[in-house]
């Protein structure tokens, strides 16, 4: 089908359901006959955000996609869901093809242009933000305007976690300087094997060695689905900035 903005394509292979932009890269996808595993390495990575918090009980979804992370958290966890998307043609993809319940109380959308911070403004606060937006281009700039209503979505202890292509390094460099103005420049990365994506996790306080061994100890509070999700992906964090051990 084509909307607004271009082709949308979904794609069945060998049990698994993938969302396309027109192009051979997958948006979205999940396995129907194994909904406890999610299909892509920056999908466990944007995890971690989960064990950096205290208690994370409210989260913002930047980049719908197929639903399959909205459906995750909803299904294997008690966390609130608000997701924002530019596509409304997106949600009942979503829901025929990934298994998103568009009714479930916990659950939030919203669609608009992430670029317009106007759009932003009525978003609720949030414990842990993820932002997960590409199209068939490749990363999507988002106005330093529009990062600002972020981090104030989240306040002093809310953690982002943005999925990123290490290959992209003009983008990369442009989004990591506009993020430096709202939380502490020094993210945590965890780097998705054999793959480009890598997903940054920051907050406005400097992270220390003591968040990494709570992140830990946190992994137990959730079910078991996504403690075994939890700690596969916490193998994927690479060590703090030497600054950040002394």
């Amino acid at each position: 089908m084509r909307d607004a903005w271009g082709l949308i394509e979904v794609i069945e292979s060998e049990g698994e359901i993938t969302l396309h932009f027109g192009n051979h890269t997958a948006q979205s996808g999940w396995h129907p006959a194994q909904p406890a595993k999610l299909a892509f390495g920056y999908y466990r990575a944007l995890l971690m955000g989960l064990v950096l918090h205290p208690d994370p009980r409210r989260l913002n979804l930047y980049g719908l996609g197929g639903g399959a992370l909205a459906r995750y958290l909803l299904e294997y966890t008690d966390i609130s869901v608000h997701a924002h998307d530019l596509r409304p043609s997106l949600a009942p993809i979503a829901q025929q093809y990934f298994g998103l319940d568009l009714e479930h109380r916990r659950l939030q959308l919203q669609f608009g242009d992430i670029c317009a911070s106007d759009e932003l403004a009525d978003v609720p606060a949030a414990d842990i933000i993820w932002v997960d937006i590409f199209d068939e281009q490749g990363m999507v700039p988002i106005p330093t305007r529009s990062l600002a209503q972020m981090a104030r979505q989240l306040g002093q202890i809310g953690v982002l976690c943005i999925n990123v292509w290490r290959n992209d390094l003009r983008s990369l460099g442009d989004l990591t300087c506009a993020l430096e103005h709202f939380f502490d420049p020094d993210p945590l990365v965890l780097r998705v094997p054999e793959r480009y994506n890598s997903v940054l996790c920051y907050r406005a306080e400097p992270w220390q060695p003591h968040d990494i061994l709570q992140a830990h100890r946190r992994i137990t509070h959730f079910s078991s689905p996504v403690q075994e999700t939890l700690r596969e992906a916490i193998g994927w964090l690479e060590a703090l900035p030497r600054k950040q051990l002394g």
